[in-house]
């Protein structure tokens, strides 16, 4: 009789492809939806605090966000080497790659915690952060990288539940979660007159470590079939090489495009910090994290896709791994049309006023989120669409465009932002950094669509790994444990 493993894997492999998206994606898109609405919430609970809280939290969650790319491009393309080798049935293979992953997310967490907590300050004032917000959020920051430690951990966890089309117990897991740091939040701030941004991070990690501790249980039990061991979590070169070759090009691409952010934000600042009263930056990353409650979700859409590709062609039935875009493509862009839509015409008076607080300068903050979100909002169709190519080149492994991608995409919005502010030193400080977003986000989906057509056009002549798009789909290879 089969396992749940093995018929989930089977679906993957040979069943129909609109229910097998449907499997996988939407757990994942329900917990991207939830895991963004982390620092959301964490933004409209500051902003009852203050608007300077406020401004803080928003400008520092672009840095994090910048040094999240390290865990995050490990994760995802270890997810792709452990997802081919389970496609092929490889479970042993597939085992030592997870366990190699798992102790180079070990390694990166102790990094990011030696080398980002103790410089915290210096790099917050690099980062043109405004210095109202340095002054109150330093320890923020602080506690925001150990965070980052877990959420590595968390994150390889994920990646190798998704290598193997398990979303409903990321889904499950991260709902437990962020309603158990809802609550710690909402006590620390409500019941409990903490009024300091530290207290909002606080129940984040207190979270976060449950969380690794459920899944170190789970990686190391018995039940799980890619289950990890001390004996295989060794590094060794036949495993590490391949995982960095495909880590170090996501992770580049993340972070470039995260630190693009930063990097416009000091301009901005540099720019408008005096005569928008330090808020210019805070104001940019409300309206990336309002974008990011469709932009999240629609990310899904690549994880789940890479997961599809990357085990079909382990079974070596590329045809069925191309077969995948199309549904993919279909799919997130219905989706994102629609959330464009909502988020653009419907409600964006409701959605900016979320973040109203109760001083004097929360009336110009509104209007000023709201009038770059106008144009930033663009990023949510074309990051749709560049998701579901992103899917597929991840799966195949040219993990290296997406360097190419994000960096076409930050690189234009910093040339139109000076170029504006250029030609036309009045435009208020809003419309320049609105604009250079609606510029850059248009960009990014030509060059995506470019990308596209090249590659298919190459497999189609070329195949890939001896694999050709005449060959008829082979049957679903069984799982062999040695």
């Amino acid at each position: 009789m089969e396992t749940k493993a093995e018929k989930r894997r089977r679906l993957i492999l040979s069943g129909n492809l609109g229910k097998t998206l449907f499997v996988i994606i939407f757990p994942l898109a329900v917990y991207q939806l939830f895991n963004s609405t982390y620092t959301l919430l964490d933004q409209i609970i500051c902003a009852q605090i203050s608007t300077t809280a406020q401004n803080a939290v928003s400008s520092i969650s672009q840095i994090k966000s910048t040094i999240s790319a390290f865990g995050g491009g490990l994760a995802a393309g270890g997810a792709v080497l452990v997802a081919r080798y389970y496609g092929a049935g490889d479970v042993k293979n597939a085992r030592y790659a997870s366990s190699n992953l798992f102790f180079m997310a070990i390694i990166m967490s102790a990094i990011i915690c030696l080398i980002f907590i103790p410089l915290a300050e210096p790099i917050l004032w690099l980062c043109r952060v405004a210095p109202a917000s340095i002054e109150i959020g330093v320890g923020y920051f602080q506690l925001q990288m150990l965070e980052l430690a877990l959420v590595t951990i968390n994150t390889v966890f994920i990646g190798l539940e998704k290598a193997k089309g398990n979303s409903r117990i990321i889904l499950g897991l991260n709902l437990i979660v962020l309603v158990f740091k809802l609550g710690l939040t909402a006590g620390f701030v409500f019941l409990w007159g903490q009024k300091d941004i530290v207290f909002v991070e606080l129940s984040t990690i207190i979270a976060q470590g449950l969380l690794t501790i459920v899944a170190l249980i789970i990686l190391f039990g018995n039940r799980n079939v890619l289950r990890l061991s001390l004996k295989m979590i060794l590094p060794k070169k036949h495993y590490v090489v391949p995982i960095l070759r495909l880590s170090i090009p996501i992770f580049l691409g993340k972070f470039v495009m995260s630190l693009g952010k930063v990097v416009v934000n000091g301009i901005c600042g540099e720019y408008w910090n005096a005569v928008t009263d330090g808020l210019i930056v805070g104001t940019l990353g409300v309206s990336n994290n309002m974008c990011g409650m469709i932009t999240s979700p629609t990310n899904s859409f690549e994880e789940g896709e890479s997961t599809i590709v990357s085990q079909n062609l382990g079974n070596r039935n590329i045809r069925r791994a191309i077969r995948s875009l199309v549904y993919t493509l279909i799919s997130v862009t219905v989706v994102s049309m629609v959330g464009y839509v909502l988020m653009r015409f419907v409600f964006i008076d409701q959605l900016v006023k979320l973040f109203s607080s109760s001083d004097a300068k929360s009336d110009a903050y509104i209007q000023m989120v709201k009038e770059i979100f106008v144009w930033d909002s663009l990023s949510i169709p074309a990051l749709g669409v560049t998701a579901a190519v992103l899917g597929l080149l991840y799966g195949f492994g040219q993990t290296g465009l997406s360097t190419i991608l994000n960096l076409s995409r930050i690189g234009s919005r910093i040339i139109f932002l000076i170029t504006i502010h250029a030609i036309n030193p009045e435009l208020s400080p809003t419309l320049c950094a609105g604009l250079s977003m609606g510029i850059s986000n248009t960009i990014i989906l030509l060059v995506s669509i470019l990308f596209l057509v090249i590659f298919l056009i190459r497999i189609k002549r070329k195949g890939f790994k001896g694999m050709q798009l005449s060959d008829p789909e082979p049957d679903v290879s069984e799982l062999k444990y040695e």
